[in-house]
This record gives structure tokens, C-alpha cells and sequence, in this order.
């Protein structure tokens, strides 16, 4: 709330309570005559209904600032989210690429053991002493 529509709201507020009291004819005023009872009463509600629509005027605009700063907090909200659903997709194909290098076939290859010659090498050596 702004200072303006503080202001405004205790303006209204004091000109409805000027007004009740001046329609009670409450004995505090020392209104003698009927027409100055009359310019009284119609200068104050004349200012409560002033103050009225400038409380109307102020949520107006205070509606209107709530929608842009609405519509503001969504644009980046949309931002937001799509960085971070290309940033997701990203990691998504990275990890997805590292699984596929992991499956990927080796190329067929010649196995040689060698250790088996050395076995049967040894074996022919121990049957020959």
C-alpha cells in the first residue's frame, strides 16, 4: 500500500464517520440552521463519495500492477524452464551416448594364448628327462 492510498483510505474513513455523525445530528457540531446543516451534510458526502473512487481508482491500478508484475514472473518462469529442460535434455544425450560407447561391439580380434604352448612346452620338457 502506498502513502497516496493510506492517505485516500483515511480520508474515506474520516468522511464516513463526519457523515454518520452529522446525520445523527449529534449536539457536538453547534449546527444551528438548516442550511448550513444542509451544505454540511452534502460537502461531506460529496468527499466520501471523491474519496470512494479514489480508493476505486487506486485498486484499479493496484489490479493492474499485480497483473504485469503476474505476467513478468511468468515470462521468466518460461525462461527458466526452458533453459532447464535443454540443459536436462542435454545430460539426457550425454548419458545415453556414454551408455552406447559402453555397448559398443568390439572388433573381432585374434586370441593367442600363449600360455598354453608354454604349458605343453614344459610338459614335453619333463617327459623328456
Amino acid at each position: 500500500m502506498d502513502a497516496m492510498e493510506f492517505l485516500n483510505l483515511l480520508l474515506c474513513l474520516g468522511t464516513l464517520v463526519l457523515v454518520l455523525l452529522i446525520m445523527i445530528r449529534w449536539s457536538v457540531f453547534d449546527i444551528t440552521t438548516k442550511e448550513e446543516y444542509d451544505f454540511i451534510k452534502f460537502f461531506s458526502i460529496g468527499l466520501l463519495v471523491i474519496s470512494a473512487l479514489g480508493m476505486f481508482r487506486f485498486d484499479l491500478g493496484a489490479k493492474n500492477r499485480a497483473n504485469e508484475d503476474y505476467t513478468f514472473k511468468m515470462k521468466e518462469y518460461e525462461i527458466l524452464r526452458t533453459k532447464w529442460l535443454e540443459i536436462t535434455s542435454k545430460k539426457m544425450e550425454m548419458e545415453s551416448s556414454r551408455s552406447m560407447e559402453s555397448m559398443s561391439v568390439v572388433k573381432a580380434a585374434q586370441v593367442v594364448v600363449q600360455a598354453a604352448s608354454n604349458d605343453v612346452d614344459t610338459q614335453s620338457k619333463k617327459e623328456d628327462e
